[in-house]
């Protein structure tokens, strides 16, 4: 009887295996609302619904979770979440961060605000060469953002918020004199805070801060089997490229494609 109860219990081990082995591998994605690739409502959002169809060409879930800029680079460095989004490239992230291909191509440019009889507000510059340049101006940023690095390096007087709807609107009340910010991000933001009559003394710099930037999955270094995780994800995202998904999605969350 012992027997027959041992052979039964490596019976069901055995069948039991394969529906182990056949379970979807769940990756957590950290990331913050970053409209519009992140949007309150985050299942209905651009990044969100590219990294969904690229899990089904990976045969992995995407478990996205919602923390603030800085605590989603450390969740990624204390292997927390194996990747953050969006991100862009920089010297010091590379150090310690492994980047994918890019997940969507998108311009930089300061955003200044002004009204022709607003005789009390100091005029923004027309533009710049260098940083450098703008030194006399109060800049509004956000605390781990890319260009911080930059900004520390040129000595600009930098007054960093929580968000780009506190920078806006910062910069509409005349607190701050510039915004850097994406492109796309940045009058999406104005459109969405402001009447059409305050929104149309908004204007960027000719010259852009960073010019057609790449946004990227960031994960770390020491993630186990990075390596073939980051190539797995980046075969995925050009599956999804080729096959007409991404330009869908692009044009279904109203953006431009640029990839």
């Amino acid at each position: 009887m012992i027997v027959v109860y041992r052979l039964f219990f490596v019976l069901a081990a055995m069948m039991c295996a394969p529906i182990i082995a056949l379970a979807q591998q769940s990756l957590v994605i950290a990331t913050n609302i970053y409209p519009p690739y992140i949007n309150e409502e985050v299942e209905n959002s651009f990044l969100p619904a590219l990294l969904a169809e690229i899990g089904k060409e990976m045969d992995v879930t995407f478990e996205v979770k919602i923390l603030p800029w800085k605590r989603c680079e450390q969740e990624v460095g204390d292997l927390g979440a194996w990747g953050a989004i969006p991100y862009t490239r920089n010297a010091k992230r590379e150090m310690g961060f492994l980047f994918s291909d890019p997940l969507y191509v998108a311009d930089s440019h300061f955003f200044a605000y002004r009204t022709p009889d607003d005789v009390n507000r100091r005029p923004p510059p027309e533009t710049y060469d260098e940083l450098t340049d703008l030194l006399p101006w109060r800049i509004g940023g956000i605390q781990g953002y890319y260009y911080q690095p930059l900004f520390e390096e040129a000595g600009l007087i930098v007054e960093y918020a929580h968000s780009e709807r506190q920078n806006f609107q910062r910069l509409q009340l005349g607190r701050i004199d510039l915004v850097p910010a994406a492109t796309t991000v940045g009058w999406h933001s104005i459109k969405t805070l402001f009447p059409p009559a305050i929104a149309a003394n908004f204007y960027t710099l000719p010259k852009p801060l960073v010019e057609d930037a790449a946004l990227h999955l960031m994960t770390s270094k020491n993630y186990p089997n990075n390596h073939a995780l980051l190539a797995r994800f980046n075969a995925a995202l050009r599956e999804v490229q080729g096959n007409g998904t991404f330009a869908q999605l692009v044009d279904q969350f109203g953006l431009v494609m640029r990839y």
